[in-house]
């Protein structure tokens, strides 16, 4: 069962890497000036494309954390995404698997809230003189989530 939380783990870092990619104007530099002319020249598309692959990283943790939880020692490793029974959005998976790991139910709604700022980003035309703080905001939440989904499991194994 560590081997299966060791994953999760994994993927909670690669979650918090992008996340920290997309916040610092798609580059891991750590000038700051530099990030913020990036993130300024971001497009209101580009931000929304990112936050929505943040989204989807989010969602498969959270149904392999389900996963994970259901089945025990028998999880074994994961045999990849189902055709037909995926999940296209963290708020769905979060009210799916959050109760049955012990997840904040509040949490649920601003996954449900940051999914619909990515959709005005991917879709409208024009970037909020906002963006750029909501874009770092929704950055920091989608890896503090994930470290939760990794910390409920692990309160959960042992």
């Amino acid at each position: 069962m560590s081997d299966r939380c060791a994953d999760i783990a994994g993927q909670v870092a690669r979650i918090e890497r992008a996340a920290a990619f997309l916040a610092n104007g798609m580059s891991l530099c750590a000038c700051p000036d530099a990030a913020g002319r990036r993130r300024d020249a971001m497009p209101a598309r580009l931000i929304g494309n990112g936050l929505r692959e943040l989204d989807l990283f989010l969602t498969d943790l959270i149904v392999e954390a389900g996963r994970i939880d259901r089945l025990g020692a028998a999880a074994g490793r994961d045999p990849g995404i189902h055709p037909g029974r995926r999940i296209f959005s963290a708020a769905e998976a979060w009210r799916r698997a959050g109760p049955q790991l012990g997840l904040a139910s509040e949490s649920r709604t601003r996954l449900r809230q940051m999914r619909a700022a990515q959709n005005r980003q991917c879709f409208g035309r024009l970037r909020g003189d906002s963006a750029e703080a909501a874009m770092q905001q929704d950055c920091a939440d989608y890896a503090r989530l994930a470290g939760d989904v990794l910390a409920a499991l692990r309160g959960r194994v042992r």
